[in-house]
Formats: structure tokens, sequence, C-alpha cells
């Protein structure tokens, strides 16, 4: 009975001798081959010279324009790994872009019991005139102990939004909104001007090997919001999405604040936060927005989501099937129009690769996610990505003055998008990659440049 277990924990990548990974070097043990390394160690230790070792890509950009040496020392606590980089790309969202970007690996402890820490950083311009500057972090403090999440954000934007659902676009015509009198057909995209002060920090106590539990805050500021489509002094009147949802439900349409604490638990087995080759995160979180903490109206919100990674060969631990799951859902009262669920407003950005951010927006979401990771050169300098997502998003029914929309249930038209994409190792000691994806979604062609995995 014992070869099934070990094949089975081989598979999910987690150690046969305890049920959580090696945040860091594995002790050297002899050996025949990697799979033997990857039972007793956990997918990511490799067979070299007959000894087991953590791998670690033989080449990085940095190695291959000889900035950095081909043999460096292990990974030491408290040592930057830093990477920056100039940024010129371009995504649907921002058209062209140029910036600047850095992410930081650092151990934080021990790295034999604790997992790499990152923050990732950036200031960007784009030829849309947006100001987009953020920080983003995960840290992973001495033996895992504490993990603390934060998302931080300045924003000067604009962004095309679709009313919500993920059906087909919506047309805003034929009713009656506070005695405006029919008004004119909105459909496609309807641009916003919008800016944005974002603060998200969440402290997460280990109570198990692989279990946290703790508290956390949000608040978010959107203001000077401006619809472009908007006119009320036409005849008949232009009423966006945005401004018929904030009037119907009691919201100011030119700024407003979600505020509260949340609670969150979180299940992370990853054997690296940057880029894992193994592992499981899940997380489930409550968030609690009350009028009296400065939210424009009391409601909550209950979200999670579900990454896992498994190693598909023992010797090359970049071959990687990797999920994702995100969900959604309003709980009480209504979120303002720009704090309901949406595509590509998740933490990183990432969600719905294809669609432009924003497409899609709702008042529950589910979005799901596969992607194959891959070695190409055997230095590791370069690899490859081949992805699929689908999106669902409700809405619900609406009956205001004269006007009658049905709404929509999740699940109830699904819109998938895919693409391919290379990886680009910058630096080796904490796996972080330049990526360069290329998407195909409804018809559209996507470009998207960045550094660091998608999740």
């Amino acid at each position: 009975m014992r070869t099934p277990i070990l094949a089975l924990l081989l598979v999910l990548g987690v150690p046969a001798a305890y049920a959580q990974p090696d945040a860091g070097t594995p002790v050297p043990v002899v050996c025949e081959d990697s799979r033997a390394c990857a039972i007793r160690n956990g997918h990511g230790s490799v067979c070299e010279d007959g000894r087991c070792e953590p791998y670690l890509d033989k080449t990085d950009i940095f190695v291959a324009v000889g900035l950095s040496q081909k043999d460096e020392a292990p990974p030491e606590p408290f040592k930057p790994l830093l990477t920056v980089l100039p940024v010129v790309g371009s995504n649907p969202t921002q058209g062209a872009l140029i910036g600047v970007a850095a992410i930081l690996g650092i151990y934080l402890g021990d790295p034999k019991t604790t997992t790499i820490s990152n923050i990732s950083a950036n200031v960007l311009y784009t030829t849309k005139n947006q100001f987009l500057s953020g920080i983003n972090s995960v840290l992973m403090l001495s033996d895992n102990s504490w993990q603390l999440q934060g998302d931080w954000r300045f924003l000067i934007f604009n962004q095309d939004t679709f009313g919500l659902g993920t059906g087909q676009t919506p047309i805003s015509t034929g009713f009656t909104l506070n005695g405006f009198g029919t008004t004119t057909a909105v459909g496609g995209a309807q641009p916003m001007d919008l800016n944005l002060i974002r603060i998200r920090e969440n402290f997460l106590k280990r109570v198990t090997d692989t279990f946290y539990i703790g508290p956390g805050f949000n608040f978010d500021r959107y203001y000077a919001i401006h619809d472009l489509l908007l006119d009320l002094n036409s005849n008949p009147k232009v009423i966006t999405s945005h401004y018929a949802y904030s009037q119907a439900l009691g919201f100011n349409p030119g700024a407003y604040n979600t505020s509260g604490p949340s609670l969150n638990l979180v299940w992370d087995s990853r054997d690296s936060t940057i880029n894992p080759y193994r592992g499981l995160y899940a997380l489930l979180s409550y968030q609690w927005y009350p009028h009296f903490l400065g939210s424009a109206k009391d409601s909550s919100l209950l979200s999670g989501e579900v990454r896992g990674y498994v190693g598909l060969d023992p010797a090359i631990p970049r071959n990687v099937l990797a999920f994702w799951v995100l969900f959604q859902t309003t709980v009480t009262g209504q979120l303002p129009y720009l704090g309901l669920p949406a595509i590509g407003w998740d933490a990183r950005n990432r969600s719905g690769r294809g669609y432009v951010q924003g497409r899609f927006r709702g008042t529950a979401e589910v979005y799901a996610e596969a992607e194959y990771r891959f070695r190409i050169t055997e230095n590791g300098l370069l690899g490859g990505v081949v992805f699929a997502n689908v999106s669902t998003f409700s809405s619900a029914p609406v009956s205001y003055l004269g006007y009658f929309n049905s709404g929509e249930n999740l699940f109830q038209n699904l819109r998938p998008a895919g693409g391919i994409g290379l990886r680009f190792m910058m630096n080796r000691q904490s796996r972080t990659n330049i990526t360069l994806d290329l998407t195909v979604a409804d018809k559209t062609f996507g470009l998207y440049f960045g550094a660091g995995e998608a999740f």
C-alpha cells in the first residue's frame, strides 16, 4: 500500500515525510533519479550528481548578459532578490504604456522553514492618459508564523464599462428615470473617468502548518467619476449604466467609498509566493462595509479563491499544470457600481486575460482558469504557457420608475478566452519571470506584457 500513497503525494506536490511543503532547501540525500527526490522532499527537488537538490534554472537574463554568476550561493535570510525593469508594452485596457516595475523576493527567516516573500511595485503612464501606481505584497514572517497580504493603489484612470452581467451588451432605452422621460439607447462601451485610492491589508496568523486566520481592513475610494456619454440636457436624455444604477440605488454618481473590516481564512501549502511548483492556496474572506466606517451604504461581500499547482515532470519542476477559481458575491445590502465584482479587478489585475479590465461586472462572479506552464530551453532562460479561462457574472432584477430589467443568473452566460505566452526568466533564485501573452476572446486579440505569473 505504500507505493500508491507515495504516488498520490507526488502528484499533489506534498513531501511524503510530512504534510507541509519544504519552504526552503531540503537536506541533500543520495538519489538515483528525480522522482525519488520529489517523493522525499516534494516536487521541485531534483537529483543532481547523485544528490537531491532544490531545482534552480541554470540561466536567467542577468546571467545571460554577464551581470550575475552562474554559480550562486544558496538563498540567505533577509538577502533581497530584486528585479527592476523598465516597462514598455501594451494591453487592451491601458493601450501603450511606459514606466518602471520592481519585484522583490526575500526570505524573512530561515529559508529551510520560511517560504519566500514578495513585494511588487509599479509606476506607469499610458497613452490613454492614465497614471497607475501600486504596491502588492505577500510577506511570510519567520517560520511562516504570519502571512501579511497588502494591496495599495493610487490610480488616475479611465475605463469603459458595459453594464452588468455577461450576457449581450445591455441597451438602456425606453424607460423613465427620475422624470427624465424616454432615454436614448446606450449600447457597447461606456467610457468613464475615475480616480481610485485603495488600501487593503490582511493580517493572518498561522494556526496549523498550512492554515491561517486573521482580520483585515479594506478601503476603496472612487472619486472624480465622470460618465463621458452621460447627457442630461439632450433630448432625449442619455443615461449610462453607471448613472442609472447609482440613481436607482441612492449612490452619489460622482464619488463613493467602501470601507470596513474583513475576516479571512487561508490554506497555503505553496512552495513559493512568486512562482509555485507545487501546493494549494485557498482563501475565504468576508468583507463588511458599514456606513459608520465611511462606506456609502451598509453592505457585505463574500469572496474566495483557490489556486492549485500540479507538477508534471519530477526532473523538470517548471512543467506545471496550474488552476485558478475565483468567486465573489454580494451578501447584504448594495455595493456601489465600481465596487461590484468585476473582471480584471482582482488583487493583481490578472483575471480575464483576453478582455479589457471591467468588461464584465455584476452582483456575483465565478471565474476559472487553467494554465500549462513548461520549460522550453534546457538552461531555463525561456519558458512558455498555454491557458484558457471562462467568466460568468450575475445581475439582480431591477424595477424602478418605469424601468424593468429581469437580471441574469450565474452560469446563464459564459464568456471564454485563452491564449499562449512566453516566459523569460529574470531572476532564477526568486523564480521571477517576464511575461508576454497573446490572447483571443470574442473575436478580439490582446497583447499583455508584465512581470510575474498571472496566479
